[in-house]
């Protein structure tokens, strides 16, 4: 018995193959431009402790993104058909919803409107936005954005408002008003970066490219899989934790803050973070190798949000295109977007340059 499994598993090694085709790179010859992607790696800026990050300490990465001028910038953000199906599915994906989405349906009261009739809406009034918007014509998109499930679209055109125009009116209520004032207060890279960023530029909407329809991977998993992932985070590396403790000082003044984010986002920092997590949940056997379960979960989430990306680009070849998503995210990212015939990766470093 053990001779035949070792010569199945010899055989198995003798049939691994790469693939036959390397997609890496841009096509050659491409017709145009090729999309270019600039993913920026980010701590969750709202779960740093309060006043950790002064007003102000962004902006020289701030600066150095507007000198980028992305055509399209995409958020860690769960978008409206996203969030309905994680409704329509709610025993498959419990609490979910609430953790991750607004409830559109004030905004939907006010409309009269489905949440698809919101989103189809929302996509044609986009398509016709004019240069100079009235302060009532941008209320009226963000009234319908919010509906469609984009409420971060609908806070970047509350941000281009005048203070004294983001006020309750066509059809758009206090409760709605009070919801958009809070999300512009809000410390996480979603407003402090993205919609900071887009409304210097003019944009008109956000890409919301996040999805965890992949939970449903933990649905299906064994009770052993979180004590064993917790054993995998436990583990302790000096040369690791050197690094992630180096992460730790980039804050103080935005030449700190800049630094930070070259930091996080070079080869060191981002090999560590599969070397202390994915990488090591990877080559983990305990439990029948379940934390690899913990490691498809993860690859399919990241694919699948990879994928929005390319869609949120899709209409738009040449565009020039920054994901700001958290920094675990970053090398896989690169790795899946540089797959594609016509994208073009642009390093951190070379934008984020002193």
């Amino acid at each position: 018995m053990l001779t035949t499994l070792t010569a199945f598993a010899a055989l198995t090694l003798a049939q691994a193959a790469e693939p036959m085709i390397d997609f890496s790179g841009v096509q050659d010859p491409l017709g145009g431009e090729p999309t270019r992607v600039l993913v920026l790696g980010t701590a969750h800026l709202n779960q740093l402790p309060e006043g950790a990050l002064n007003p102000g300490d962004l902006e020289l990465v701030l600066e150095r993104l507007e000198a980028f001028e992305p055509d399209i910038i995409a958020i860690e953000a769960i978008g409206g058909r996203g969030c309905d199906e994680l409704r329509r599915y709610a025993a498959l994906y419990e609490g979910l919803a609430d953790t991750y989405c607004r409830d559109p349906q004030p905004a939907l009261d006010a409309l009269g409107m489905s949440q698809p009739e919101a989103f189809i809406a929302a996509r044609a009034r986009l398509a016709d936005f004019p240069d100079a918007p009235s302060a009532s014509e941008r209320r009226a998109l963000a009234l319908l954005l919010y509906g469609a499930g984009e409420p971060w679209s609908a806070a970047l055109q509350w941000a281009q408002l005048e203070p004294s125009d983001r006020i309750a009116a066509d059809d758009l209520t206090e409760a709605l008003a009070g919801e958009l004032n809070a999300m512009l207060g809000s410390r996480g890279e979603n407003n402090a970066i993205g919609v900071a960023l887009a409304a210097r530029l003019g944009l008109d909407s956000l890409a919301t490219m996040d999805d965890h329809t992949a939970d449903s991977i933990y649905a299906h998993a064994p009770e052993t899989l979180g004590p064993t992932i917790q054993s995998v985070w436990a583990q302790s590396d000096p040369e690791t934790d050197v690094v992630f403790e180096e992460a730790q000082t980039y804050l103080g003044s935005p030449e700190r803050v800049l630094a930070g984010y070259r930091f996080i986002n070079a080869p060191a920092y981002q090999q560590a973070t599969i070397n202390a997590d994915f990488g090591l949940a990877a080559a983990t056997p305990d439990n029948d190798a379940v934390a690899r379960q913990y490691v498809s979960w993860w690859q399919t989430r990241g694919l699948r949000m990879a994928a929005n990306v390319v869609e949120a680009a899709g209409n738009e070849p040449g565009a020039r295109v920054l994901v700001i998503v958290g920094s675990s995210h970053k090398a896989y990212f690169d790795a899946y977007l540089d797959q594609m015939h016509d994208w073009e990766l642009i390093g951190v470093d070379a934008v984020l340059h002193d």
